[in-house]
């Protein structure tokens, strides 16, 4: 019996194929396979405000703020706070995003400090201020600690921040996941290299956190959110700009924000 080669033909046509093999590229990057054109596992993404969108009785803050979202974030969870920057001046505003699934926390703090390197000399300003939510808040005490900001970094604010860990991180994927397992030695590593001494060090907690546990011997913020929540909770969000506000570097930046009580 002889064989006879069958051409492969789709039922939907050329477009139909076209479809599938663009599916099977995109798996292929998001794989990794051989051969495969990688995407950068880091983005960044600019919010520059024009003054005259801000309004002019608002004093311009001349400190840009970069932002980390945590574990299977996006940058879309910082709208709130985004607003609340913009309406209290501060007119330069990145938020980072990265593939929490993939990511080492160290190479995500080596991308922070790149990004806030660049957005320091665009700015023309000697320092940043950082806010990092749950695993972006090891980001940002990675990138202020051991990877090259140091006292750069003038307000780094945790939002729910597994400092010593989680237990739930043991049934997630990811390099990222396995560095905030308890006892694991990124978290020591952090916790025996002190933080930059010029640095104001801001830690935000959410009293509904069924992600991470409370630490009753740390001097940190509380308010009435959850571990996701937190990030446009409007307290929160008030604390994050009073905060930065203060560590302004102008005497005339300085003013009160409405905080909630």
């Amino acid at each position: 019996m002889t064989l006879r080669p069958t051409a492969f033909r789709s039922p939907s046509g050329p477009e139909s194929f076209a479809a599938t093999r663009h599916r099977a590229g995109c798996l292929a990057r998001w794989l990794r396979l051989p051969g495969a054109t990688t995407t950068p596992d880091c983005l960044s993404i600019r919010y520059w405000q024009r003054p005259d969108l801000i309004g002019g009785s608002v004093t311009l803050r001349p400190t840009p703020v970069l932002l980390v979202h945590g574990y299977a974030g996006t940058e879309h969870m910082w709208h709130p706070l985004r607003a609340a920057l913009a309406a209290a001046g501060f007119d330069h505003v990145m938020a980072l995003r990265y593939n929490t699934f993939r990511s080492d926390i160290r190479s995500v703090a080596d991308w922070l400090v790149e990004q806030a390197e660049r957005t320091m000399s665009a700015c023309g300003t000697l320092g940043v201020h950082l806010v990092g939510h749950s695993m972006g808040g090891l980001v940002v005490r990675a990138a202020a600690q051991s990877r090259g900001l140091g006292d750069r970094a003038r307000t780094a604010v945790t939002l729910a921040t597994p400092h010593h860990g989680t237990p739930l991180a043991r049934f997630v994927p990811g390099p990222g996941a396995r560095q905030m397992r308890p006892g694991s030695a990124f978290l020591r590593e952090l916790a025996a290299g002190p933080g930059p001494s010029a640095t104001r060090w801001v830690d935000i907690e959410a009293a509904a956190d069924r992600v991470i546990s409370a630490d009753p011997s740390n001097s940190s913020v509380r308010v009435a959110a959850g571990h996701r929540t937190i990030t446009r909770h409007p307290d929160a969000v008030a604390r994050i700009v009073h905060e930065l506000i203060r560590s302004e570097p102008a005497p005339d930046a300085v003013r009160e924000f409405s905080l909630a009580a």
